[in-house]
């Protein structure tokens, strides 16, 4: 009888320690506030933030507060950084990750006091892969015409520095045509000013700028030509007819082909989410839960929709971008001595 008592008495323990840990995470945000830390004060990422924020709270256990908080300074990493190093290890702090900051890391910039691999990534949404357009009177609308071309595609950017002055220098190595840069644009309008002034032929830009003006009535209009597109899974806004940089790449080019995936996996996690090193693991998963859930949720959608233009169906979750990142930073060193050349080639 003694035996059972003391049986009875452990089986109660454990039910109520159990209990108290289930009723912990049900209620572990509740009277709490989350932040969500943003390392600007404009721009789509900006803006996506400002939207997570309106919204999260909602799926998180004990329904918590999400405020917005801007940390703007050395291009996100100020914000990064502080993630990284500062904030406390608790799953109130998200961090609306800059996605091609990686890139930073991998090439050693000594702004970067973090490594993006042991960041505890929450999820993203929206996929933005690249293309090239260019005016369809111009002679360079299909990629064979840019290669017989007497005078070189002129691309127009606003930067050396700019992902889209290393994308299309890295498509005209896989597909072996030239181009010229006309630089200096200070802003993506801007560039479109000077297509439309002849100043350039062509841009190298996300799919999701099609839903921007003038965008939409150049395509009602003819106006551009679609040359290529990042792929190798097509663009959802672009034609289907449109070819994929894989399709038409040669065997040889394989290299730099696998070199441009890495410089621009981004595009694949367009609006990122992370959250800081050492958060437990139970309190790390609420916030993927959570962060998938909003997804779900129609008022979300109908915003993201709006004003990022979210298709309501790309989206990374937690642990897939967790693997994403950590395949996509971890290279051998001959392939970061090669970035390192292109984007020190493109600060020159």
């Amino acid at each position: 009888m003694h035996r059972r008592a003391v049986k009875v008495l452990v089986c109660l323990t454990w039910l109520i320690i159990c209990s108290a840990s289930v009723w912990g995470q049900a209620n572990f945000y509740e009277g709490k506030t989350v932040t969500v830390l943003i390392g600007a004060k404009s721009g789509s990422l900006e803006i996506a933030a400002q939207i997570v924020s309106h919204h999260l709270g909602k799926y998180l256990p004990g329904k918590p507060a999400v405020i917005l908080q801007h940390m703007p300074g050395a291009a996100h990493l100020l914000a990064t950084n502080n993630v990284f190093n500062v904030a406390k290890p608790d799953g109130l702090t998200i961090l609306a990750v800059n996605r091609a900051n990686y890139l930073e890391q991998m090439v050693g910039r000594p702004e970067v006091k973090l490594d993006f691999r042991k960041l505890n990534w929450v999820g993203s949404f929206n996929r933005a892969p690249m293309m090239i357009a260019c005016r369809k009177d111009s002679p360079h609308t299909c990629i064979e015409a840019m290669r017989k071309a007497k005078n070189p595609p002129r691309f127009g950017e606003g930067g050396t520095g700019s992902i889209s002055y290393v994308f299309s220098n890295l498509v005209a190595e896989v597909l072996d045509f030239k181009v010229k840069h006309v630089t200096g644009y200070g802003s993506a309008r801007e560039i479109d000013l000077g297509l439309e002034r002849g100043e350039a032929d062509c841009r190298a830009t996300s799919d999701i700028t099609l839903v921007r003006p003038p965008w939409p009535t150049w395509v009602q209009q003819g106006y551009i030509a679609f040359v290529i597109q990042q792929g190798p899974t097509k663009s959802r806004v672009l034609p289907e007819t449109v070819p994929t940089i894989h399709e038409l790449a040669p065997a040889g080019a394989k290299p730099t082909l696998n070199l441009m995936e890495i410089m621009v996996a981004y595009t694949d996690f367009d609006r990122p989410f992370a959250t800081s090193p050492g958060v437990p693991r139970d309190k790390l998963q609420l916030l993927r839960d959570g962060f998938e859930k909003m997804l779900t949720d129609a008022s979300f959608q109908q915003e993201a929709k709006k004003l990022v233009d979210w298709d309501g169906a790309s989206y990374f979750s937690g642990a897939d971008l967790q693997k994403k990142i950590e395949k996509t930073v971890t290279q051998p060193p001959d392939v970061i001595r090669r970035i390192k050349d292109i984007l020190k080639e493109s600060d020159s």
